[in-house]
């Protein structure tokens, strides 16, 4: 995904609409020249085709007008039938079709676009953990979800009416500028002694009229877009705080923090109330100009075409098409003051997803140079770790190990003091956390699999959870069985196909716990990183799950966080994260409180006050 521009951070009103113009398009063209483009061009093309048509249509309607009141005008009845009975039919048979195709077409290129473009971010947002490290960065997006759930949608949705809007205005002038330039008028009108034909003061006069409006109309709503970003910024906030409280409901309720909750939510709330009141201000001036503009331009074309059909220079049809033809042109120049919210809007969603791929762009780019993981062949340890210093996004070091390998079926026990870096480390070796330098090796061929402190339950019913992230079709439910039970947790047996069991709130910390265990069991890893991931059991299960390993993963490498004193006994080694005086901690084979200098390798000289707590 390339880098785009970041249009967020303009300052000038100008510039800034032409940096939106720009990326819009640039995201407007991806599906177009995309493996699906001959799909795409096809659909866009016959819905460009049936607007045009109506277009044509809506012109034949003008002159199916004038010719029925020319017929009234004349007392004309067998015209007057005709005209009502056969011509209009044919109009409306021929309205009824395009329509038909036209909302037809519109849905389906609608959400084949939506598809392509929400499949494009989410494979950016999911890919080498894209997902988890654009959270790291210091100017992150907020609310990713809203991103790709409902900007994508809002942007496809205003693109194709803006687009098709706008062409179909296009076209529908020159129609009827042609239709109203055309309109017979026997006698021209009297300007400053100059005699002009009144369909061209009429044409003259509706440009002149629409451009004064849409530069007040813009004047007065410029500043929609940043409001309306502000807007969609503060509801995904207040969505998301009631999502989270939802979630911790059971820490919430233990703390009473109620009161403090409903706090926050006010605060949050209070945005939205804020920010729509700066809407509502702009709006209303709009809707003022609008109404205005509405009310002086009706009266325009009868001023201009009734007197000459009393001077007998038009004939009744000739008015009423003037009419409304002027109407229409004065309809399409209005354009821009009809849609100025919603471009706003479509503003503020193409500035939120080009932030977005700029972050995403990031993200892929940072882990470029950084810590590389790579593979190697042979005999040798199942994981190896050279020179390798961890740090925080902003570059201060956060652990360091010159030299760390897991021989398969060794279990290595990592120890450490509070904020030393143990689980920055976990996620370096996992591959998830990209800042820092060095390298890790895994065996070619060897499987990975980390458990973190909280056990984690995706969407769906317990054997989806169980066999994650494969299918649940791959493992058998004898075997979905045998994991539960191994894990302590039979009577989950008959809760396999319970739907949403990560929403349950039955299961406990310890519960989760067990069944990541469970997850461990049934995908036999040949390297298994434990971040804490016994952390919310008692003592004598989290030795009973350790052995289970043990005996179940005879060969796999093993590399646990832990506190307790009860676990030197189930690893074959202890390894130490001591703290470094210049910031950062070392690892260590040996129990140690400080690193004098982080910036050079241990030696004896090192390792003279110990550190027994741990």
């Amino acid at each position: 995904m390339s880098n785009p521009a970041q249009p967020r951070h303009e300052t000038s009103p100008r510039r800034r609409v032409i940096v939106l113009a720009k990326a819009g398009w640039r995201i407007g063209v991806l599906w177009l020249r995309s493996e699906e483009r001959w799909q795409a061009r096809v659909l866009l093309a016959g819905v460009v085709a049936l607007n045009l048509a109506g277009v044509g249509v809506t012109v034949a309607s003008s002159y199916w007008n004038a010719a029925l009141f020319n017929a009234v005008g004349a007392r004309d009845w067998n015209a007057f039938l005709f005209q009502l009975f056969v011509v209009f039919s044919c109009i409306t048979i021929v309205n009824v079709v395009l329509a038909f195709g036209n909302i037809t077409l519109n849905k389906w290129l609608t959400i084949r676009w939506r598809r392509w473009l929400t499949g494009r971010y989410l494979d950016a947002w999911l890919a080498d953990g894209a997902h988890y490290r654009v959270q790291l960065a210091g100017d992150a997006p907020d609310n990713p979800d809203q991103r790709i759930a409902e900007d994508v949608n809002l942007y496809v949705t205003y693109a194709i009416s803006t687009g098709l809007g706008l062409l179909t205005t296009l076209v529908t002038l020159a129609s009827f500028a042609t239709v109203l330039a055309t309109i017979p008028a026997n006698a021209p009108i009297k300007l400053m002694g100059i005699a002009v034909s009144m369909p061209v003061l009429l044409v003259t006069t509706s440009f002149l009229i629409a451009g004064l409006v849409t530069w007040v109309t813009h004047l007065v709503g410029r500043s929609l877009v940043g409001l309306d970003a502000a807007q969609q910024k503060a509801e995904a906030d207040f969505r998301f705080s009631l999502a989270r409280l939802r979630e911790n409901a059971e820490e919430v309720a233990h703390f009473n923090g109620e009161a403090a909750e409903r706090a926050g939510l006010d605060r949050r709330f209070g945005f939205i109330i804020t920010n729509w009141y700066e809407l509502l201000s702009r709006q209303r001036w709009l809707s003022v100009v609008a109404t205005a503009f509405n009310g002086i331009a009706n009266m325009f074309p009868y001023l201009m075409s009734v007197p000459l059909y009393f001077a007998g220079a038009m004939q009744l049809g000739g008015v009423t098409q003037t009419s409304g033809v002027f109407f229409r042109i004065r309809w399409e120049l209005s354009f821009l003051m009809r849609n100025y919210t919603k471009l706003t809007d479509w503003g503020a969603v193409i500035d939120r997803l080009s932030g977005f791929e700029t972050a995403l762009a990031v993200v892929q780019e940072s882990a470029a140079g950084r810590i590389e993981h790579v593979a190697h062949d042979g005999d040798g340890p199942a994981l190896l770790a050279r020179d390798l210093v961890v740090r925080r996004p902003d570059g201060a070091p956060i652990a360091s190990a010159t030299h760390l390998a897991l021989a398969p079926g060794e279990r290595v026990l990592l120890r450490g003091p509070s904020s030393a870096g143990k689980t920055s480390l976990i996620r370096a070796l996992a591959g998830i956390w990209p800042f820092g330098e060095g390298s890790v090796s895994v065996k070619r061929g060897a499987r990975l699999m980390a458990l973190p402190q909280r056990g984690y339950l995706p969407l769906g019913k317990l054997r989806d959870a169980l066999a994650y992230p494969s299918i649940a079709d791959s493992i058998s439910d004898g075997m979905l069985r045998d994991a539960l039970v191994a894990v302590g947790l039979p009577t989950l047996i008959a809760r396999l196909d319970d739907d949403d069991i990560a929403s349950a709130s039955g299961l406990s910390g310890g519960e989760r716990q067990r069944i990541a265990f469970a997850r461990a069991l049934l995908h036999r890893p040949d390297i298994l990183l434990l971040d804490e991931a016994t952390s919310a059991l008692d003592e004598e299960s989290e030795v009973a799950l350790h052995r289970l390993l043990a005996e179940r993963l005879p060969d796999a490498a093993i590399l646990s966080v832990g506190h307790r004193a009860s676990l030197a006994a189930l690893h074959t080694r202890i390894i130490y994260l001591a703290a470094g005086e210049c910031g950062g901690s070392w690892l260590s084979d040996m129990p140690i409180a400080t690193v004098h200098c982080c910036h050079r390798q241990l030696n004896p000289a090192d390792l003279t006050e110990r550190n027994t707590s741990s």
